[in-house]
């Protein structure tokens, strides 16, 4: 009888161990499931964002390039006038408006005008230069940015050569540091087309001299300084300035002056100074190079 009592007893032991065991693995299907479910509802709601946002970006594209193309229908019904000015707001929806200028003047030399068409509205800032060629315009330089980052653009000799150029300035909205860049578009000798665009990061520009000075990227005390020449539609390295550090990253008090930056092969000389040369202390972001202030 107590065998049988525990036999018995056996069995349901083995029964509830294994519907536990079914319960338990039951349980981790349906974490399983509902984890892959979420995963995938997840990606799919991205998928959709993307494509909404991609969507609504092609609509935008579209809309402002049939702003351009009324902005320049405006300019050649004016084409026989060298100097005019028009500005005005495109309404593309009911929370899309561009706000458009369109302009015609001897902006960068005396010889030929220029046609400047300049869109803005919720996304960027979008510049369309044109070259008049007898009854009819040619562009030869269009460039954009993003309204967070645009700070203004102006003409002016930037090289030297006593030809008016074309700068656009912005600020970075990401990352960390100093970081003011130019973007420069050169006129070329005929004073109607430009050149590529030439970036700088936080530079000083010196006409009169042909050089770039500026500040490289980098955190306060702890980048470097630079120095560039023009060449043609181009820039060759003069320097740069750097504090020497020692083998534990204290800085020595002594001065760097190298073709390379530090972490960057091919060297080709190197000169210890005991101080900063003055034509960098005026120089826009000198205290960011120092540190000073910004420990």
């Amino acid at each position: 009888m107590k065998s049988v009592k525990r036999f018995l007893s056996l069995i349901l032991l083995l029964g509830i161990f294994f519907s536990c065991g079914q319960t338990n693995q039951d349980k981790r299907k349906r974490t399983v499931l509902k984890d892959t479910v979420q995963t995938r509802s997840l990606k799919e709601e991205q998928l959709e964002r993307r494509k909404a946002i991609d969507t609504q970006e092609k609509a935008d594209s579209l809309a402002l390039a049939r702003v351009l193309n009324e902005a320049l229908k405006i300019a050649t019904e004016n084409i026989v006038k060298s100097k005019f000015n028009k500005s005005y707001n495109a309404i593309i929806d009911s929370g899309h408006v561009v706000n458009v200028k369109v302009n015609s003047d001897y902006f960068f030399g005396k010889n030929q005008p220029h046609l400047m068409i300049r869109r803005s509205d919720r996304s960027g800032v979008f510049i369309d230069v044109y070259s008049k060629n007898k009854n009819q315009y040619e562009r030869v330089l269009t460039h954009q940015e993003h309204i967070n980052t645009y700070l203004g653009d102006t003409i002016r000799d930037i090289n030297g050569d006593g030809f008016k150029d074309f700068v656009v300035n912005v600020y970075g909205s990401t990352g960390c540091c100093l970081k003011a860049f130019s973007s420069v578009y050169l006129i070329k000798a005929d004073q109607q087309g430009f050149s590529q665009s030439i970036n700088f990061i936080n530079p000083t520009f010196s006409p009169q001299e042909k050089l770039i000075r500026g500040v490289c990227y980098g955190h306060p005390g702890n980048t470097e300084l630079y120095k560039y020449k023009w060449k043609g539609e181009g820039v060759d390295t003069v320097e740069y300035i750097y504090y020497e550090k020692n083998s534990k990253g204290q800085k020595t008090g002594i001065i760097i002056s190298s073709n390379v930056r530090p972490y960057d092969k091919g060297e080709k000389f190197r000169k210890r100074l005991k101080t900063v040369p003055k034509e960098y202390k005026k120089i826009e972001g000198y205290d960011w190079f120092t540190g000073k202030g910004y420990e």
